[in-house]
């Protein structure tokens, strides 16, 4: 059998690592795309206007969403025959494809991936990588025409050929001499397919030299130092002239060491296509974290603000426009500071470990040498670093690399004043007009447009929180014989999911903060003077003081100034929402709200009444 093109694999039910296929099945083309689509982020929502995009590029018709709905109605069908009549489920703001990992390709491909860098045996990490090779039957996706599936079809291919260089660099380490020669020749049609990859010429010259084919070897990294020089204008990285070195130092062929060229880590969650506004935010982080390194210490911006302000999708935008700033990659975690269980800096460290290229088996047991040896692989890199949704200050300080060309990017509820040298940006509500745009993206901008007034009021009601915008918008989009004046009256409740997140924050306050806050969910108001915030009646004012603090750190009230300078608080839509209910039901353990009844919705909130249930 070929050293690297390996065979065989158990049949799957849907497969994409190749042409595209379902247990048999035909579909139109309009279908195959939509498919396609559904299947590239199995188990995630794929929006309703990303299956437009695909499918019709930059000129939908009129009908575009009615006709992707005829669309997956016909995919069901076909899947309901082939006995899989829940593998699609309608979710806000567009479909679901479930699957278990042994029932598509592609995740059976990630599954092995992953278990293979997480292995401390070499022999079975081999195996593993090669098994999830074999899973691979061609060009990705093919047979689907569309500009998005194609720059899938990119990162699916390049996800290939570094699993692929992964996969040399074990045989090269555990192969016997008699192996070499095969594996340098399919190495050789490798280089050939893609000359500008390094660490592919750097493979080949090891493998052509273990063969004792030193005058070829050396020959290759010639020619790979002239094409890089000729065509790019750029000299031959490191490993390349380290191998090129050992190789015309060395006695012999064992001598040169398997080349380890680094990936560049991407690991940013995909931003929103439809990110509205915030224009002043990114500009401040543009100046804050673009600028060239000074100093000896990286730069730490943090965004702080309430509950489902956008903090997090605005980091991510902001990191994605960053990008051609941080030559060297981005890393990405989510802390759990918000969910009561914080997540250990050395977890995140050991995950930032391997995504530096460190094998799963190499990445120290010890927290404080995972740390050194952070700190030591960012020290020449130029990095950008986002820590999304920090507890405190020190699990923050533990993953800050430690090196002037990196930069971090810090969200939290909390305000990280001790996290020293860092700049401080908050993170407000969405402006009027932005929320108007933000519901234009989601809904549609010709129905925004028929009915601007109104989507203006809808986006006033929703208090510029991005969350109650999309989840507004997304039933409004989910419903095209709405208005979107009716909306505002009918899209009432507290959406359970939420309500069971806003639970556990509120399990966790004391006693004297949760009766504050019934008491602001009583008054009803989204902003008031701290003068007239409410007192709960059994404490005395230093108590108060620190209950209100409490609400600010849990990231339930923001603490701000009207233009005439005096003290005032802000109370989000959301959380006003469930702070009416606590007010209602004090000991409510359930997550599950009757629905207010017509006579007394006018008198809830604006945004709870435009929050879905």
């Amino acid at each position: 059998m070929s050293q690297i093109e390996v065979e065989g694999s158990q049949a799957m039910f849907f497969r994409i690592l190749g042409p595209l296929a379902a247990a048999g099945l035909s579909f139109a083309p309009r279908q195959r795309t939509v498919l396609a689509m559904l299947l590239l982020d199995a188990g995630r929502v794929v929006a309703v206007d990303r299956l437009v995009d695909a499918v019709w590029d930059a000129n939908p018709p009129s009908t575009a969403r009615e006709q992707i709905q005829i669309c997956v109605s016909a995919i069901r069908r076909a899947l309901r025959a082939a006995g899989r009549p829940d593998a699609i489920v309608r979710q806000a703001p567009g479909y679901v494809l479930r699957c278990a990992a042994d029932e598509l390709d592609l995740l059976a491909f990630d599954r092995l991936v992953a278990e293979a860098r997480e292995s401390d045996d070499e022999t079975r990490a081999a195996a593993l990588l090669r098994e999830a090779l074999g899973l691979w039957r061609g060009t990705p996706i093919d047979g689907v025409s569309s500009r998005v599936v194609d720059a899938a079809r990119v990162t699916l291919a390049e996800r290939r050929i570094c699993v692929l260089e992964e996969h040399v660099d074990l045989q090269l380490r555990l192969g016997a001499p008699a192996e070499m020669t095969e594996l340098a020749a399919e190495l050789a049609e490798l280089v050939a397919a893609h000359p500008f990859r390094e660490r592919l010429r750097a493979q080949l010259m090891t493998a052509l030299h273990r063969t004792g084919r030193r005058a070829e070897a050396l020959a290759v990294g010639r020619a790979g130092r002239k094409l890089l020089v000729d065509e790019l204008g750029l000299d031959p990285g490191a490993d390349l002239v380290r191998i090129e070195q050992a190789i015309l130092a060395g006695p012999g062929p064992a001598t040169p060491p398997v080349p380890a060229t680094p990936l560049v880590p991407r690991s940013l969650p995909p931003t929103s296509r439809d990110f509205t506004g915030r224009a002043d935010d990114l500009a401040r982080l543009h100046a804050l974290l673009a600028p060239a390194a000074r100093g000896t210490a990286p730069r730490v911006v943090t965004l702080d603000g309430r509950a489902w302000i956008g903090k997090t999708m605005l980091a991510v935008h902001a990191a994605h426009a960053l990008r051609e700033h941080f030559p060297d990659g981005q890393l990405f975690a989510r802390l759990g500071g918000a969910d009561g269980a914080p997540v250990a800096p050395a977890v995140v460290l050991a995950g930032f470990l391997r995504a530096l290229s460190v094998p799963a088996g190499a990445v120290p047991a010890d927290p404080d040498e995972r740390a050194a040896r952070y700190r030591d692989l960012t020290a020449d890199r130029s990095l950008l670093v986002v820590l999304d949704d920090a507890a405190d200050e020190r699990q923050v300080d533990a993953l800050l690399p430690g090196s002037a060309s990196c930069a971090v990017l810090v969200t939290s509820r909390r305000r990280l004043t001790a996290l020293a040298g860092a700049w401080r940006v908050a993170v407000g509500p969405l402006t009027a007009g932005e929320g108007t745009r933000l519901l234009a993206e989601v809904i549609g901008r010709d129905r925004a447009l028929a009915q601007a007034q109104d989507t203006r009021r809808l986006a006033e009601a929703c208090h510029g929180e991005p969350l109650a915008l999309r989840r507004a918008g997304a039933r409004l989009a989910a419903r095209p014989h709405w208005t979107v004046a009716a909306s505002v009256d009918r899209l009432t409740g507290l959406d359970d999911d939420l309500e069971a997140e806003l639970a556990e924050v509120h399990s966790r306050l004391s006693v004297a903060a949760r009766r504050l806050l019934r008491r602001i969910g009583a008054m009803g108001r989204a902003e008031f003077p701290t003068r007239l915030c409410p007192e709960p009646s059994d404490v005395d004012s230093g108590s108060a003081d620190d209950a209100m603090a409490e609400l600010v750190d849990a990231g339930l009230l923001d603490l701000t100034r009207a233009a005439d300078g005096e003290p005032v608080c802000r109370v989000g839509g959301i959380v006003l929402a469930f702070a009416r209910t606590r007010e209602r039901h004090p000991d409510r353990g359930g997550v599950v709200l009757a629905l207010p009844t017509a006579r007394a919705a006018h008198q809830r909130t604006p945004v709870a009444r435009a929050l879905p249930h």
